[in-house]
């Protein structure tokens, strides 16, 4: 694979990043996708999404690179990628966990909810109509939602105190709770910016040292932020920003793609990347 004359690597987001938080559109953002795959430097996804939700728009993008799914909890490599061969956005990919297998995952909270009687609903509960009715998503998507490595959501259907409860069983087992806007999260301890430093290693192995450029907007995204050597607060719907711009993470000038837009932009034109 051809490195950019920087080495520059970008590791995106998608929801509200490179993506618009309402319509999930990229295209205010394509001229300067355009302008990265111009200078060849690669756009790797970390997503909190599935990497059989992530397939779909990686074809739509072009998108031959690595990625990270389920909050960091795996990576995927499209094969034979970091050994020079030529891939494309339907190359097979190999998965490595980084966190915690979704099987051992739910043999916890399945052992919690019988010992503790905690409430919930997990996905490795649910029907793909549970899945469709509980997120919105029609059937592939539910689908796609539920094909899990590295994570299981569930529906908390307890008490904020038993979250805590729950939580604090978790943690001692190992693992991480994360509460999300609809589900709460049981993953293991890796997150995006374990996710960024795996694949750095890989890319510097193979190409020698690169530029980590990371963009995103909410918590989440902060571990892989502040691992990157660039780090881009893209502004929330509402126009705020998830955390000041301080050391090496700046506020892109704009929502969502626009913004991630405007942060690739000036990074060419300043000749950063």
């Amino acid at each position: 694979m051809r490195m950019a004359r920087s080495s520059a690597v970008v590791f995106t987001d998608l929801d509200a990043t490179l993506l618009g938080h309402d319509d999930y559109d990229w295209q205010p953002a394509a001229q300067a996708l355009a302008l990265l795959a111009a200078h060849d430097v690669p756009v790797c996804i970390v997503t909190s999404k599935t990497a059989a939700e992530v397939a779909a728009l990686r074809i739509a993008l072009g998108n031959a690179h690595p990625f990270a799914v389920e909050n960091g909890g795996a990576v995927a490599v499209p094969q034979g990628y970091f050994d020079g061969a030529r891939c494309d956005a339907q190359t097979p990919v190999a998965l490595t966990t980084l966190g915690a297998e979704r099987d051992a995952l739910r043999s916890l909270v399945i052992r919690l909810r019988s010992e503790h009687g905690f409430r919930f609903t997990g996905f490795g509960d649910m029907e793909i109509d549970d899945v469709a009715e509980a997120t919105g998503l029609d059937k592939a998507g539910a689908a796609q939602a539920l094909d899990r490595s590295a994570s299981e959501p569930l529906l908390w259907q307890d008490s904020q105190a038993a979250l805590e409860a729950f939580s604090a069983e978790v943690a001692a087992a190992g693992r991480v709770v994360r509460v999300g806007g609809r589900f709460v999260h049981v993953l293991g301890q890796a997150h995006k910016g374990d996710a960024l430093a795996w694949l750095r290693a890989r890319y510097e192995r193979a190409h020698g040292p690169i530029l980590a450029v990371a963009l995103g907007d909410s918590g989440n995204d902060a571990d892989m932020l502040e691992a990157a050597d660039i780090g881009y607060w893209v502004a929330r719907p509402d126009g705020s920003y998830h955390a000041p711009a301080t050391g090496h993470i700046r506020h892109a000038r704009g929502i969502g793609p626009a913004g991630w837009a405007e942060a690739i932009e000036a990074l060419i034109a300043h000749h950063e990347i």
